[in-house]
């Protein structure tokens, strides 16, 4: 009806003209009346065609939004990205890789909840979100864990600590420092407080708080120090504060977790490929 002619409609929608006249003959056929008068090789909508094109129009352009739809979906720009992270990484590593992952998926809504370790996997084990984001989280056989990396522990100092002169930090150095704990639901605090027994120094913390990242705002208050992960201590939210290596060495897991029980989406995939290559790039910063 827009170009009037078999040989417009055909080179419009990459037919032959002879499959757009049989197409007409056919539709006209199923119908029972004609769609267009044949005048001097022009084809003229009859007026049912054109009381069939009004009624059809909004079909057509539904069509085209779900043909966008799908399209969007399949190349990763539309859809709903629900992850959950402990408070550490909701401050030190989501921020970086949503904004990786939003470059190239301008459409995806993204929604970030910040909740306890237990909190976490129960979100993730239940559905309410698509991937959790952890360090050290506990083994639950509903869960698939992606590892990351695998992070360092180092001390963290504020800047004008004399520890930061030093190439390493042992416990035995800690002497006499006020030491803030973080005590997170993970075995990351049990993991510290073993370097210290396996130092013959005793752990006894000056300070308890709940989260690593808040262990380091109290460092940069000139109110100890604090053993944390290296990607946590990296944060660009701390401008006071400095980590040292920590010996003897204490490494931990940074995963994604996501349900055994169902398919990961394309998005799930992509952000956590982001967050891969987000950490790898700052531990070639460190």
């Amino acid at each position: 009806m827009r170009t009037r002619s078999t040989v417009g409609a055909a080179r419009d929608l990459a037919m032959s003209q002879p499959a757009v006249s049989n197409a007409i003959k056919s539709a006209e056929s199923a119908l029972g009346f004609l769609l267009f008068e044949r005048v001097n090789k022009r084809l003229i909508p009859t007026q049912e065609a054109q009381i069939l094109l009004a009624e059809a129009e909004p079909l057509f352009l539904m069509q085209d939004l779900i043909n966008q739809t799908a399209a969007h979906l399949r190349t990763g720009r539309k859809g709903r990205m629900r992850i959950v992270a402990t408070s550490e990484l909701s401050e030190s590593l989501l921020p970086q890789v949503v904004a990786r992952f939003s470059r190239n998926h301008g459409g995806v809504e993204i929604s970030l909840e910040t909740v306890r370790l237990d909190n976490l996997l129960e979100y993730v084990e239940i559905g309410i979100v698509d991937v959790g984001f952890a360090m050290e989280p506990h083994p639950r056989k509903n869960l698939e864990y992606l590892p990351l990396a695998q992070l360092d522990m180092v001390c963290a100092c504020h800047i004008d600590s004399p520890l930061t002169q030093l190439d390493f930090v042992t416990p035995t150095d800690l002497r006499g420092i006020p030491l803030i704990n973080a005590r997170t639901s993970s075995k990351i605090s049990h993991l510290v407080q073993d370097a210290f027994q396996r130092s013959a120094v005793d752990y006894t913390p000056s300070i308890d708080v709940r989260f690593m990242n808040v262990a380091g705002r109290f460092v940069e208050e000139g109110l100890g120090v604090t053993i944390m992960d290296e990607l946590t201590a990296s944060s660009k939210r701390y401008s006071r504060l400095k980590s040292v290596p920590f010996k003897p060495n204490i490494q931990v897991t940074v995963c994604a977790i996501a349900s055994s029980e169902r398919p990961k989406q394309r998005l799930t995939l992509s952000l956590i490929k982001h967050a891969r290559e987000e950490i790898a790039s700052r531990r070639a910063h460190l």
